[in-house]
């Protein structure tokens, strides 16, 4: 019987863990959800169309060329 109340101050480290460092976690870096409208966050978030560039006719060429070979 000693046996089972050695195991349980094993088992509650071991469940302090599981359950505490998650919980930490989470309000060391909590959700904040969506920004308001117009805030400096919300522009910095919303992502911009970048510019590229269409492939050179000469490189959809050398593709093809190198594909047959």
């Amino acid at each position: 019987m000693n046996w089972f109340w050695l195991n349980i101050p094993l088992d509650a480290v071991f469940f302090l863990a599981m359950t505490g460092i998650p919980l930490w976690l989470v309000f060391k870096h909590p959700d904040t959800g969506p920004a308001p409208r117009g805030s400096v966050r919300a522009e910095a978030a919303t992502p911009r169309p970048a510019a590229l560039a269409a492939p050179s006719q000469g490189a959809a060429e050398r593709e093809l060329v190198g594909a047959a070979r």
